[in-house]
């Protein structure tokens, strides 16, 4: 396809300019008081999910524009610093499921949405440009349903090199590398080509995202992560103990994703807030955040909205103009700056640009 032929390039030349990360430590043993904080100055964010690329492959929609939930026009004044795109295909495009074909395209629309719509820069660490001129919003790529892809080494890195950061294994369906929580589970987990994906994965700089896996391959997942000294990440999700929803993690799993020096995006759908009433406010994602933080450390903490995936949000988070809505509503229940900067966006810097340090 010519349009991809054009545009691996720029992205090749950009795996030699992506460098730079924030680390912003240890968070304090305990929050300061709310009158700490100060409204007048923007909280950063990173969201570690929004679904554009849906929107515009599959729902007619323009990247700048979305269903409304995520308008480019809106990130600034909401903070926005970073985002992770999903390049979603649903498994429903071809008859028999996602390819790599399907991949390709989705990456053009959203590499081609990148360049024309400020403030988005290339995807990397630190790269802060795009078609020439100098962009606020850091962005990177990801897979949610990886099946298409081979286990290899040489080929993951390809994609790395484009931009790609994050693989999630598996989506609504079970696939040939690992079980989905949203069928029920068999007893198979990870599948030996699912190991050998993680392994995979790692090895080129990647991180393996288990938001959507069963609790079986989550678990196989964060033993090879835990032998190879490696992050686990769950880009949207919650807390079962909370919301007992099969999408959601169990406590040990919080834990464990903590110990491995991960993140966990907190999810915005009403539905894994509180799957019995779905009545939710802000107040419900602030105590989500104090459940992460008591199971699994202030440095498991991190957004992943869910916007443009079809989710119904959170009253008063209904677009990325409300992120700083809920800094506020953390500041108010008791969290210090530095909590709630670490929340918002320096845990999930931490991880996806690693030990090197650059502010915000």
């Amino acid at each position: 396809m010519r349009l991809e032929r054009r545009l691996f390039w720029p992205l090749g030349v950009l795996a030699a300019l992506a460098a730079g990360a924030v680390h912003l430590g240890a968070a304090p043993p305990k929050a300061q008081a709310a009158s700490g904080f100060e409204a007048s100055r923007l909280i950063p964010v990173i969201d570690l999910h929004v679904d554009l690329s849906y929107q515009v492959g599959y729902k007619g929609r323009t990247f700048a524009l979305g269903s409304g939930e995520f308008r480019a026009s809106d990130l600034t004044a909401g903070g926005l610093a970073g985002v992770v795109l999903p390049l979603f295909v649903p498994r429903q495009a071809m008859p028999d499921g996602r390819t790599k074909r399907e991949f390709e395209q989705s990456y053009g629309r959203v590499f081609s949405g990148i360049l024309a719509t400020p403030p988005y820069a290339l995807p990397g660490c630190g790269v802060r440009r795009a078609g020439g001129e100098s962009r606020t919003v850091e962005t990177w790529l990801a897979f949610e349903g990886a099946e298409p892809l081979p286990a290899d080494e040489q080929a993951l890195r390809t994609w790395v090199v484009r931009g790609v950061k994050v693989f999630g294994l598996v989506h609504a369906q079970h696939n040939d590398l690992s079980e989905s929580s949203g069928e029920a589970e068999s007893g198979v987990g990870l599948t030996a080509r699912g190991e050998r994906f993680v392994r995979a994965v790692y090895a080129v700089g990647g991180v393996v995202d288990v938001s959507h896996a069963s609790d079986a391959a989550t678990s196989e997942v964060l033993e090879l992560a835990r032998e190879l000294g490696k992050p686990v990440i769950a880009t949207h999700s919650n807390a079962r103990a909370l919301a007992p929803h099969p999408r959601n993690l169990k406590d040990e799993h919080i834990r464990a994703i903590g110990e491995s020096g991960g993140v966990i995006g907190v999810n915005f759908h009403q539905r894994f807030l509180d799957p019995g009433t779905g009545q939710v406010g802000l107040d419900t994602v602030v105590g989500m955040i104090a459940h992460f933080v008591k199971v699994g450390g202030r440095g498991v903490v991190a957004i992943g909205s869910d916007f443009e995936g079809g989710i119904r949000p959170v009253p008063g988070l209904e677009g990325a103009h409300r992120y700083q809505a809920l800094a506020g509503a953390l500041a108010k229940a008791g969290y210090a700056r530095p909590d709630i900067e670490a929340f918002l966006a320096g845990n999930a810097r931490r991880v996806l640009c690693g030990s090197r340090s650059e502010p915000l």
